[in-house]
């Protein structure tokens, strides 16, 4: 869901600070949405428990969002070649996708 929303925040919008702005703001949002959403899910699990439920949710959430404002972005440059791939372009290979996730 993540990178169909920012592939939908490159494709629609022209380059410049306007995008780059929402590209930031769509990428913490999302971070901190799915974190909450994780910790909100697993709380219901019999096995966990919260010593103060709130700060979970609000604190824990923001710091596990910040595993998601790296990865977001980085899940989407991983495919970005696959936005501009053209009929008869070279095709993505197994190996390019190992070199491109080890940077």
């Amino acid at each position: 869901f993540s990178n169909a929303c920012l592939r939908k925040v490159v494709t629609s919008y022209e380059a410049g600070i306007k995008r780059t702005v929402l590209y930031v703001s769509v990428v913490i949002v999302l971070s901190y949405f799915t974190a909450f959403m994780e910790t909100l899910t697993i709380s219901s699990f019999p096995y966990y428990s919260f010593e103060d439920r709130n700060m979970a949710y609000t604190v824990g959430s923001a710091f596990y969002g910040i595993y998601f404002l790296v990865s977001f972005p980085a899940f989407h440059a991983f495919d970005e070649d696959l936005d501009r791939m053209e009929k008869g372009s070279k095709e993505i290979t197994l190996w390019d996708t190992f070199v491109s996730s080890c940077g």
